[in-house]
């Protein structure tokens, strides 16, 4: 019976030349009895198996890869080699000794550039094979599921990821330690070769930086601990040169960010400042805080959008217009970079200066939140604001037991375009989650999507969508494993296309862990959709739409299922209650604002 070396050599038969000499060392190592065998990718459509033609479809190389190899092993049994795998010394014991070995990389790991089996289908191998397969629904979306470390794991389940040394599992593979097959780090730096290092793994250093290849020419000729040294002087050296060029480097930030995008804004501010003239007051938005904006937009009349002001000569352009216009109140909604300076020039002039931060203390794991609040707070000790404004009414007495003027102000919805409503496709329930960030824990989406499975097994007589604004790989293929149905747009939209696909769902989730007065919920009933939202601001709080439309456990894809369905239910009644919420909540916010707006005293 033949027995094999497998070879994968891409899409043709044609051998770079290092990889050359490295399959030339297993000619040399290796009995006659081996032959060698290369795969391409071509071979896909020789295999009699429907998963290699679902592969061969996906055009993905890592998955073909992986596939042929543990067709292969299954196939042929044999040894399994990268192109980067060179032979250094017999492993004759090694093929003696065991059906079946793998080894672990530097980091512990079981890695498949070296795979080893003495019978063609093999107990493991059939069980690697047979899981590929099974996991391949997943992989067709996400290729992480079916690459051969998690498959390795997913079967090796004795396998212990802490312990280093050569490991002899219970359905007879081996795995041997890191310093028989891969003594080299991936980086370069470290070598662990031993009396048991068999083959060395080359790798393409191509990705390492020429600050790295330096680093490990320096390890390599001084060693660890004077290396250390010399690295801790260099980190020294490089903090001073960073203080004596500050300036220059402040100028090249001044630089990156004074481009044709933020000189329009600039000039937008100025031409909306001249139309306030003789104004009582202007509220200032940055236009790249979506809601921000849109929230100021909706509170005051008189808003103005401004970004971040990066020089001084930016800022006294903003202070002059503002007092040749004979404007007597500034309101910062948000707070950005140069705000702060500008606040302090507009004092001096006696314009009066409020805040309205629309942040929470939650959100000051935020670098650059948490430096402008603290800006705020800063002015408003020096009698330089004279009020702060927070709509997350939880934080106003923290704020005034700290001795500052704090006010409440509630977020509102006025929209002054045309909603373009759709007719309702019956045999669908659509749920729409919007303003999704999945790579944000604040936001907490993965809930609220898993939610929609344990509808879809509610409502069995209508098929269950996710319409996902903006919609990820992840959340796609976090919904695929559900096995429900997504539609969506890939990146952010502009308000009016987000309300108009608000308008055509059947409930929108807005389930996060934290919120200070979010907008989605307010949008999503004016369009005339039901929206859950989490237990973490003041909406509906100590009305009967709380039962309906507040999740207390946000982190629970059932509590989310029970409430969609409990207010869906309901869904007559939950519209009557708030449009009485909403007239009231405007009245009472209007109210709010007109307070806050009115002029305060400005002495120190």
């Amino acid at each position: 019976m033949s027995k094999y070396i497998h070879y994968f050599v891409g899409k043709n038969k044609e051998i770079p030349p290092f990889s050359e000499k490295c399959l030339n060392s297993w000619k040399e190592y290796m009995s006659e009895e081996y032959e060698i065998k290369l795969w391409t990718l071509d071979d896909l459509y020789t295999i009699d198996d429907d998963i290699a033609v679902e592969i061969a479809r996906i055009d993905n190389y890592n998955i073909s890869k992986d596939f042929l190899e543990i067709y292969a092993l299954y196939k042929y049994g044999g040894i399994y080699v990268d192109q980067n795998i060179k032979i250094v010394e017999p492993i004759c014991d090694l093929l003696a000794n065991s059906n079946s070995f793998l080894g672990m990389d530097e980091r512990h790991r079981i890695c498949s550039n070296i795979w080893y089996e003495k019978n063609a289908k093999s107990d493991f191998s059939q069980r690697v094979y047979e899981c590929f397969k099974e996991k391949m629904v997943e992989g067709e979306y996400n290729p992480f599921f079916v690459g051969l470390q998690f498959i390795f794991k997913e079967v090796l389940n004795d396998f212990d990821f802490t312990n280093k040394k050569t490991q002899y599992l219970d359905n007879g593979v081996v795995v041997y330690s890191c310093d028989y097959f891969y003594p080299l780090s991936y980086d370069g730096h470290t070598k662990s070769i031993s009396k048991n290092t068999r083959t060395k793994n080359y790798f393409h250093y191509d990705f390492i930086t020429l600050k790295g290849r330096l680093k490990n020419i320096i390890y390599s000729i001084f060693g660890s601990y004077i290396s250390t040294f010399l690295f801790s002087v260099a980190r020294m050296l490089k903090k001073v040169i960073k203080i004596l060029l500050f300036p220059l480097l402040k100028f090249k930030e001044f630089r990156k960010k004074d481009n044709q995008k933020h000189r329009e804004l600039l000039q937008l501010t100025l031409n909306e400042i001249d139309s306030c003239k003789n104004k009582d007051y202007v509220a200032f938005h940055n236009p790249a805080f979506t809601g921000v904006s849109s929230a100021t937009v909706e509170l005051f009349e008189n808003s103005v959008p401004c970004g971040e002001l990066i020089s001084s000569k930016e800022i006294k352009m903003v202070r002059n217009r503002i007092k040749s216009n004979n404007i007597k109140e500034v309101i910062f909604s948000g707070f950005v970079i140069g705000w702060y300076k500008l606040a302090k020039l507009l004092h001096k002039d006696g314009v009066v200066v409020k805040t309205y931060f629309h942040g929470s203390h939650s959100q000051y794991l935020d670098e650059y939140g948490w430096k402008m609040n603290k800006q705020i707070y800063l002015l408003e000790k020096k009698n330089i604001v004279s009020e702060m404004a927070f709509c997350k009414e939880s934080i106003i007495d923290f704020y005034k037991d700290k001795g500052c003027n704090a006010t409440f102000l509630k977020n509102l919805v006025n929209i002054n375009f045309d909603i373009n409503k759709k007719k309702k496709d019956k045999n669908r329930f659509v749920i729409g989650v919007y303003a999704v960030q999945a790579t944000n824990t604040r936001k907490n989406v993965f809930s609220s999507l898993a939610s929609a499975y344990f509808v879809g097994k509610e409502i069995k007589d209508k098929e269950v969508v996710l319409d996902i604004v903006p919609r990820s790989e992840t959340t796609v293929a976090f919904c695929h494993l559900l096995g429900i149905k997504t539609t969506g747009v890939d990146k952010g939209i502009p308000r009016e296309q987000l309300l108009n696909r608000m308008s055509n769902t059947d409930i929108n989730l807005y389930v996060t862990f934290s919120e200070c007065a979010p907008m989605v919920p307010l949008e999503s009933f004016y369009v005339g959709v039901p929206c859950l939202t989490g237990n973490n601001h003041h909406y509906f709080k100590n009305s009967e739409l709380e039962q309906y439309l507040v999740v207390n456990n946000e982190n629970n894809p059932l509590d989310i299922y029970k409430k969609i369905i409990y207010c869906n239910d309901n869904r007559k009644k939950v519209l009557k209650l708030y449009d009485e919420f909403s007239v009231k909540n405007l009245n009472s916010g209007k109210e709010l604002v007109k307070r806050y707006i009115e002029l305060g005293d400005n002495s120190d």
